[in-house]
């Protein structure tokens, strides 16, 4: 284990896994996530601002609570998110899907790639052989 400083209250604690947060800053959250789930439940058509202002809880965590994926924007609501590549409207997260397919692919091939030569690399130096300039003349 490891020992950070929380990024919600700056009081050090020991990190296990996960964001950089103290347990009692992940519990806030979390009861700060639940009160702005339960709101937009009973008003699906609230923006961001109504939404602070209800709850309490900051535009910037909301924002972050969609970005996560933990919420989601409905077609119709006047909150906006945009894909971080291609700046297409979406409803949650951080890319769209055509992005996601893309990044996906090109991850993949980045590993196909990588897996190649790595075998290519592991072949050529499996066998072990000697230089002519090795070799003991007498």
């Amino acid at each position: 284990m490891e020992v950070k400083v929380c990024h919600g209250c700056k009081k050090i604690f020991q990190y296990i896994t996960g964001p950089i947060m103290c347990p009692r800053c992940k519990q806030l959250e979390e009861e700060m996530f639940l009160k702005v789930k339960d709101y937009l439940r009973e008003n699906p058509g609230a923006n961001v601002y109504e939404v602070n202002q209800e709850t309490g809880v900051s535009a910037a965590l909301i924002e972050k609570f969609l970005k996560q994926g933990r919420l989601q924007v409905a077609a119709d609501s006047p909150m906006a998110l945009t894909c971080e590549r291609c700046a297409r409207k979406i409803s949650t997260g951080r890319y769209c899907n055509v992005c996601k397919n893309e990044i996906s692919a090109e991850l993949n091939e980045m590993k196909r790639s990588f897996v190649e030569s790595e075998k290519k690399h592991d072949d050529a130096g499996a066998k072990m052989r000697f230089l002519q300039s090795d070799k003991v003349q007498h």
